[in-house]
């Protein structure tokens, strides 16, 4: 069977048409995934604030309180690998003191951006992460 002039460019306009919607979802995929990791360390940098301020309560040799809770922010900003630091604010409540029975509450807010720009250009997104335990010593 011979071809017509009028199908011999099918396959090319199919694939253009075709691989216009594949790389698009799957660069929306790749931001899908970035925000995802954002979100699940934010939450990990929550966890890990949290832990050092429950065993480091007003019987430890270091205590954090209230007043001066920078090493708390210290080590959780070691759990932040991958994020951008200056968009990262940690804060640290303790209800009502550091003594042992005590909770202490860390919420960690992060602004996150669109990796590629594409579906989210200029716009933010706001990831909180809370984490609260009580001091047990």
């Amino acid at each position: 069977m011979k071809r017509s002039l009028y199908e011999s460019g099918q396959a090319m306009i199919e694939y253009a048409l075709t691989a216009v919607v594949f790389f698009a979802m799957l660069l929306f995929v790749v931001d899908g995934g970035r925000v995802l990791f954002n979100y699940v360390t934010v939450n990990q940098v929550a966890q890990a604030g949290a832990r050092y301020g429950i065993t480091h309560g007003a019987s430890s040799l270091a205590p954090v309180g209230s007043a001066n809770y920078t090493a708390l922010q210290q080590h959780a900003l070691g759990w932040a690998t991958g994020l951008n630091q200056a968009d990262l604010t940690i804060a640290a409540t303790w209800s009502p003191d550091n003594q042992p029975g005590s909770t202490v509450s860390v919420n960690v807010t992060y602004i996150g951006r669109s990796v590629t720009g594409l579906f989210w250009r200029g716009q933010t997104l706001t990831l909180r992460g809370k984490s609260t335990m009580v001091i047990q010593f």
